[in-house]
């Protein structure tokens, strides 16, 4: 070994990790890792922008799973097969913004929407990235955020257009956002479409999310929060209408189960839509345990997968045949995250021995379990590197420095995150 993987790690310079890893085979790389199975991702970032080309909606690429430039770059459409592009992106942290700009500067990327309402300790980090970009697009949830932004750009601000914002809708999750119906929404609306707020803040549109879908069982019930999600934004932008008619709208629909949903809708009549669609996704180049609990994609679809290593066995423990096994991948590699399918994680690479799953983690250590009591499991070797299936990729890799992009069970390339807030 020339360098130990973990004087790399602070640095995270691509260029070492490249000239110490490209090449190598899986087998080869140290443990745990975070593995992108480059085809894959590919295909799923292919399949995306075709499901949104059939529904007749822009696409707005979530690049909070992988932050990084070359997902990015593959979610856009850019050195794919596929025929249809976008340029359209939902950043969640300001990191990823600032990490896309060469992307921006070529002229692939036109249009950012940061995700989470504004907070006013980033406001004028927001002001000077609204420089660097076509067209910035905030999100607000809330009156005192609209006097936020209007106080800011009266007093502070070197702005010479308004600042564009969606307003998040809640989808009946209760995590942000307003009710369609609600009387919160009818004041925000109006103070923001009939007060001195309509001088420095321009309404561009509604933002549903159906976190919700992530519990689907099937495609049909994934296609059901879809439609959910765009009358939710409808009627949302029908009240609006009826303070200002002419209002240009767009109506910003999507997560990752219910844009899967969208590849094989046989779209229904929507009415009048009071704005333009959108769709938008973020976990679907991934995918993961909690996506294919949705029966919306396989196993096969899934592109990242954590690398972990079999370190010790347990004979029979807890009463179960054969027992369990520590695995070096625990909580902060793997996530403490569910789904219908049982564990943290699946193994699903060597399939070998049977059927495990990471049935319990503490904050560096996985156990696995056999999936059933009758399952035939046998114990895998003691230093097998083993691929592991995380719940919720999006959180799993948050965990790594960097990413191994493979091709065949060899290193293709290397991809930083752009990680921090």
């Amino acid at each position: 070994m020339t360098t130990p993987p973990s004087s790399l790690t602070q640095s995270r310079n691509k260029y070492a990790l490249s000239k110490q890893y490209l090449g190598k085979k899986v087998a080869d790389l140290p443990t745990p890792s975070y593995l992108v199975e480059r085809s894959r991702f590919r295909g799923n970032c292919e399949k995306m922008l075709w499901s949104a080309r059939r529904l007749n909606a822009p696409f707005r690429a979530h690049i909070k799973t992988h932050k990084t430039l070359e997902g990015t770059s593959l979610q856009l459409g850019i050195n794919t097969d596929s025929e249809y592009k976008t340029d359209r992106i939902v950043i969640s942290t300001l990191p990823e913004g600032w990490g896309i700009l060469p992307l921006v500067k070529q002229g692939l990327i036109n249009d950012v929407h940061y995700s989470l309402p504004v907070v006013k300790s980033r406001l004028a980090e927001l002001e000077l990235y609204s420089f660097e970009v076509p067209h910035l697009r905030l999100m607000v949830d809330d009156i005192g955020q609209l006097e936020m932004l209007v106080r800011y750009s009266k007093e502070e601000s070197k702005l010479a257009t308004k600042w564009s914002v969606f307003i998040k809708i809640d989808m009946g999750t209760k995590r942000a956002g307003l009710t369609h119906d609600s009387q919160e929404l009818k004041e925000l609306l109006d103070q923001l479409l009939n007060s001195e707020a309509k001088d420095y803040v321009s309404l561009y549109g509604f933002y549903c999310h159906a976190g919700h879908s992530y519990g689907s069982a099937d495609k049909a019930e994934a296609t059901n929060f879809l439609l959910q999600e765009i009358e939710n934004a409808n009627n949302a932008a029908r009240v609006a209408k009826q303070i200002d008619g002419t209002l240009q709208l767009v109506l910003s629909v999507g997560a990752t189960p219910t844009a899967h949903a969208s590849a094989e809708w046989e779209a229904p009549d929507l009415g009048q839509l009071e704005g333009v669609l959108e769709l938008h996704a973020g976990n679907y180049p991934c995918c993961d345990l909690q996506q294919v609990a949705t029966n919306c994609v396989s196993l096969d679809d899934v592109s990242a997968h954590v690398l972990a290593e079999v370190v010790s066995h347990y004979p029979n423990r807890n009463n179960r045949n054969p027992g369990e096994q520590l695995i070096n991948a625990g909580v902060i590699a793997l996530a403490r995250e569910f789904s219908s399918i049982p564990g943290h994680g699946i193994v699903v690479d060597p399939s070998t021995y049977g059927d495990w799953i990471v049935g319990k983690l503490s904050q560096e250590h996985g156990i696995l379990f056999p999936f059933k009591e009758d399952s035939n499991c046998e114990f895998i070797p003691l230093g097998t590197k083993i691929k592991v299936v995380p719940q919720h990729n999006c959180i799993a890799a948050a965990a790594f420095p960097w990413y191994f992009v493979i091709e065949e069970d060899t290193v293709v390339d290397i991809w930083v995150p752009f990680h921090g807030w």
